[in-house]
């Protein structure tokens, strides 16, 4: 997959052309990137996202609560290996946000990126304040000669899926429901850093993981089960959110893991971090051997999902 991240650098060849930020690549919009895959071969095409950074939140300084699903970097992977062949990563600015959709579709789409075909979404909206629509997008196509597709929404179990129904459903733990509509498991990348060591006192030693973004969305507080990858190898795990309250109840807010049959030392090691399942609530136990004994009982819960 080619990425450019700018008009003037932009190449590709018969384009057909997906637009949006497609936070966490899920079920919704693999739809669409099979739409393209389908589209680029009645015209020996290329498929093409057009997507922007920073997020209009970030640039506009409304970051308050503001979460996403995947990084840039996690994003561009994914993307890769659903085999896009072209990711366009446009500055937003404060120009860019000035572009009244007419402008939008004839400078960008058209005489920018060169478009034969475009399919997009069904809640999609560009240009100045989102005031862009599809008919408008079809009308200007129709005269600029580039056809256009509206997607339907996407749904699973009579849901419609969308980015921020996962990103809730992920901070009140419901796991399950979001890898559902994610088509994959959720999943966090961060680098292993010193921790209290209490975990190694009770028999259950614990990476400390430093998510490798601030907006990442991380999951309710609680206990889970899932994957661990560490150095392109997957191990069974027990994965803690919260602020161990047994140990003190004031700590900040911490991601650790206890990898199952792994002894060895991962400290500066980025580690990859998929969430199978909630096993139970964050609990403030009275002891530290109530809270082996639970530790236990999550640990034997993790390895009957085998």
């Amino acid at each position: 997959m080619r990425v450019y991240r700018s008009i003037e650098e932009f190449s590709a060849r018969n384009p057909i052309v997906t637009i949006g930020m497609f936070d966490g690549v899920h079920a919704g919009h693999r739809a669409i990137l099979r739409q393209l895959e389908q589209a680029k071969q009645n015209i020996d095409g290329e498929s093409v996202l057009l997507t922007f950074w920073p997020h209009p939140r970030i640039f506009f300084g409304k970051t308050d609560g503001f979460k996403m699903l995947t990084t840039m970097d996690e994003k561009l992977s994914m993307l890769e290996q659903l085999g896009l062949d072209v990711c366009l990563i446009l500055p937003f600015s404060a120009d860019f946000a000035q572009l009244s959709p007419e402008e939008y579709i004839s400078t960008i789409i058209h005489r920018g990126i060169g478009a034969k075909k475009v399919v997009i979404g069904h809640d999609h909206r560009y240009g100045h304040n989102g005031s862009g629509t599809f008919a408008l997008m079809q009308e200007y196509g129709n005269q600029l000669g580039f056809n256009v597709e509206q997607i339907a929404a996407f749904s699973i179990e009579n849901q419609t899926i969308s980015s921020t129904k996962i990103r809730n459903n992920i901070a009140q733990g419901n796991i399950e429901t979001a890898n559902k509509f994610l088509s994959y498991p959720y999943f966090l990348n961060g680098k292993v850093i010193a921790g209290s060591q209490i975990g190694r006192t009770i028999g259950f030693p614990t990476a400390n993981v430093q998510v490798n973004s601030d907006y990442k969305e991380i999951p309710a507080k609680g206990v889970y089960s899932g994957i661990v990858t560490i150095d392109n190898s997957d191990y069974q795990a027990v994965i803690n959110i919260g602020n161990n309250p047994t140990i003190n109840t004031n700590l900040p807010l911490s991601v650790e893991v206890h990898v199952l049959d792994f002894s060895q030392d991962i400290y500066g090691k980025t580690i990859r971090i998929a969430f199978s399942k909630k096993l139970r609530d964050e609990q403030q136990f009275t002891s530290l051997t109530e809270l082996q004994n639970a530790i236990q009982n999550d640990v034997t819960r993790v390895r009957s999902e085998k």
